[in-house]
Order: C-alpha cells, then structure tokens, then sequence
C-alpha cells in the first residue's frame, strides 16, 4: 500500500479538521477554544511484542492506544481535545488490518470528541509501532498533579483494578493467530478490560474541579504508580487490601497480582477527608490514606490495618 492510500483510509474513517487545523499540511495548527487557556500534552508509544501481540484485534488496539494517551491527558485535570498518530508498519500490513485499525480509531475518537490533527506513516523492517501524541485544555488555571497530596488524605480510585491484568492472563494462554482480525465473540469483562479499555475520561477533569489535592493515571498497576505518586507527593500511602473492589463474577486473580495489574488507564486520586461521600457517589473507591512519611516515602499495604507481606511484581518494559 502507498502512502497515501493510508492516509485517506484514516481521514475516511476518523473525525478531523481541515488543514491547517487538521492533517494535510506540514504540521497542525493549535488554535485556543473559547474557555480555554493552558494545554496538557502527553506521547504514548505501543510496540508490538512489548505493549501488544500482533493478533490484538485492530479496532480494539486503536481503542487501547487512543486510551492510553488520553488518559493521561484526562488525569491531569484536563479536557482532551485532539492527537497526532505516527504508524510503523511491516511491508507485508494487511489492508483490512489497517481499515480496522482506523475504524477503531474512528469510533474511539467520536466517543471521546477527539479528533486527529496529522501525523506520520512509514515503513517497519518487522513490526507495528503506533504512537500517539495527544493534548487537551485546562479550563481554569489549576491542574491536578501527583505532587498536591497531604497527610490525611484519603487514596480512591477509579475502575476496578487487576481487572486488565486479568484479562492479560486469559489472552496470553489464546493461541496466536497472525494478524488480528475480528474481535472475540464471548470475551468476558476481563479480556475485554484488557483488549479494549474505555476508562472515565471525566474524572480527571471532575476531581479536580471537585478540590482532589493530587491524582495520577493508572496504567502500571497500584504497587508501582501508588509508590510513584507517594514519592511525588512526599508522603506514605497506606492501601488496604481488603477495601479491593470485587472483581466481576468468575474472573480470578489473587491480591498480589491485582496491585501489580496494570493498563488499567483509571484515575488514582488523593482526596480531603470531607469529600470523600461526594467522590464515592461519583463511583470512586475508597482504598487507604496518606499520612506523614516515615524515612523514604512509599506504598504500604495493610489488610484492616494488619500490615501485610505482599511482593506484587508489575509488567517489566525492559
């Protein structure tokens, strides 16, 4: 396939502007939106063999990709508004696998009221590189940071987590089957959490807009990105295992393996005490507190206040 050709499969297929505002010209143009002043931009890169098999179906790992990035966008407090995409892609692409691919893209894009902006198509030697440059606006001046925490903040999240992870292990005991095609019938909560995650892009911009002190995305599962914003923030995190929302009837996946999980691509949030009713009804989950940190700030697990030996080992990109 030439060029060209892939580039009018996307535009056909996923919402844009005209250039310069859209694809078409040697970049895009940024254009503030009424209301708007600050922008977030974040880059997400998915390598196949690293972030996803070859047999993912396509328009799901376009939902997944977009996902990823906006995410990010989303838990900084910040309204996602457009991306770039640059695609590698082996001589021997499928046509059909790129159709999907942009199909998938296409319907994320519309759910989310994202467009496409531009980007890049080239050539691979032996495998599919997709990354994604989005941003979006900040409506006020504040943003949400994993820096704002404060001892006696109460940790909640979004989502269920180890869900993805769960699915993850299901679909690595699939037999492969070369370039992905259509999507599995009967995939059950958990596989479909990994494969095509649709996380609550809202609840960034919502718990920021609420008076959530500090937030972060969850996309390396709650050991890692737990330690991550207790650092940022300079403070102990105390999690209790059993506060662990359940996961969905049928789906197995012991303690450890949950705090490890990963791609989740929710939010994590660090929220004062006399909110937390108000971001409980909104569908957060209470899981533990922060407090003074002893020496080195860090994530502690307890199981109603017992502390626990838990060793969860998240997903290694190196």
């Amino acid at each position: 396939m030439r060029e060209e050709t892939l580039i009018a499969a996307l535009c056909a297929r996923v919402p844009h502007l005209a250039s310069p505002l859209g694809p078409g010209d040697d970049g895009a143009l940024l254009e503030p939106t009424p209301g708007s002043g600050r922008r977030v931009v974040t880059t997400d890169a998915y390598v196949e063999g690293v972030h996803f098999l070859r047999d993912h179906p396509p328009a799901w790992l376009a939902e997944k990709l977009l996902a990823a990035n906006l995410a990010d966008v989303a838990a900084m407090g910040a309204v996602p508004e457009a991306y770039t995409l640059a695609a590698c892609l082996p001589s021997d692409t499928p046509e059909r696998w790129w159709n999907a691919l942009c199909e998938g893209l296409g319907s994320a894009s519309r759910r989310a009221s994202v467009r496409v902006a531009g980007g890049d198509i080239t050539a691979s030697p032996d495998r599919v590189v997709l990354s994604v440059t989005a941003w979006g606006s900040l409506r006020g001046a504040e943003l949400l940071t994993r820096t704002g925490g404060q001892a006696g903040d109460v940790l909640m999240v979004i989502g269920l987590p180890g869900l993805s992870r769960a699915g993850w292990d299901r679909w690595s005991r699939i037999p492969r089957g070369g370039w992905g095609s259509e999507p599995p019938g009967d995939g059950g909560p958990a596989l479909i959490a990994h494969l095509r995650p649709r996380p609550d892009l809202d609840a960034g911009p919502w718990a920021l807009s609420q008076g959530a002190h500090a937030g972060m995305d969850l996309s390396d599962g709650l050991a890692r990105d737990g330690a991550r914003l207790a650092l940022a923030s300079g403070l102990d995190l105390v999690l209790d295992v059993a506060r662990l929302p359940p996961l969905p009837a049928g789906v197995e996946l012991d303690v450890e393996g949950r705090l490890a999980g990963g791609e989740e691509h929710e939010l994590l949030a660090l929220v004062p005490p006399d909110l937390v009713e108000r971001f409980t009804a909104r569908g957060f989950t209470r899981l533990g507190h922060a407090e003074s940190p002893g020496n080195t700030p860090a994530i502690r697990f307890v199981r109603k206040g017992i502390p626990v030996d838990l060793e969860p080992r998240p997903y290694e990109h190196f």
